[in-house]
């Protein structure tokens, strides 16, 4: 199982330069530099959509070799490693730092970029750096793991809305979206396991996509130089999730989901039942500290 997961891994890294040069060639070759319009049947344009096929293809049969990877928590998953959490640490700084010199470099900004901006360096700190600070105490990183997915959901909507709202040519923008998209899912799947909702096969799959899509788009000219590092930090984190998951021992797997409680499903001892990491344990005293 542990294979699959750093071969997706270094497929989406030598896939994803491969296409990032052919976005360089296609940027400089299709699109019309006064209009910005896109030549229609370009070859170039087709090979980069028939890689893109092909990696997704590769990346999404592979991920059916991951499905079982389980970890039964958060702390399990990714929190145990302290170089892992060190590399979580700095891309998350990263990630902050940049959008606030995204921030002072722009002149002019929209409502909905501002706030795109302001939550990024908010996220950056509150979401990415805790998540890993708190990632080897249990499941005390839920809070901070969705703190990137609505990051992530705000600037999928500013960049289709608000930056690409009048830009006719698809073809000029669509993988930004993808690698947008493809970071937003891979969140949600990495703090499902701070929920104890666990989908190895979804997560590999979001996190590989991520990677080769961040790759192709950055040559796009309408990033800025920090939202590419942005893109990379976002990129090189869930990157650094997927390896700190698939390195873990093979013995230290199990096949079967962590099992989540009720009040309804604990037996009758006569004695109040308490609540720890989500499990309900009877025959213990309650405390409300």
């Amino acid at each position: 199982m542990r294979k699959f997961g750093f071969l997706m891994a270094l497929l989406a890294v030598i896939f994803g330069t491969g296409g990032a040069l052919l976005r360089a060639q296609e940027i400089e070759t299709v699109f019309d530099p006064i209009s910005g319009l896109a030549v229609r049947g370009a070859p170039i344009s087709f090979a980069l959509m028939g890689l893109s096929v092909l990696t997704m293809g590769a990346l999404f049969a592979l991920s059916f070799g991951v499905r079982q990877m389980r970890a039964g928590s958060f702390s399990d998953a990714f929190g145990r490693n302290v170089f892992v959490r060190v590399l979580l640490i700095l891309a998350g700084l990263a990630a902050s730092g940049f959008s606030a010199l995204e921030l002072l470099g722009l002149s002019e900004l929209g409502a909905l970029q501002a706030a795109r901006v302001l939550v990024a360096i908010a996220a950056g700190i509150v979401g990415l750096v805790l998540m890993a600070v708190l990632g080897a105490q249990g499941n005390r990183a839920a809070i901070p793991a969705v703190v990137p997915v609505f990051w992530l959901c705000l600037w999928l909507v500013a960049a289709h809305v608000g930056e690409q709202a009048a830009n006719p040519v698809l073809l000029s923008y669509v993988y930004q979206l993808f690698a947008l998209a493809a970071l937003l899912l891979s969140f949600y799947y990495i703090a499902g396991y701070a929920f104890l909702q666990e989908r190895p096969g979804r997560l590999m799959f979001s996190s590989s996509a991520a990677v080769y899509f961040t790759l192709v788009t950055l040559p796009d000219s309408s990033w800025s130089m920090p939202e590419q590092v942005v893109l990379l930090a976002l990129a090189a984190t869930v990157l650094v999730y997927q390896l700190a998951l698939s390195g873990r021992p093979a013995n230290a797997f199990t096949d079967q989901p962590p099992q989540r409680k009720s009040w309804a499903d604990a037996p009758d001892t006569g004695e109040e039942p308490y609540r720890d990491e989500g499990v309900w344990h009877p025959g213990q005293e309650h405390s409300d500290a």
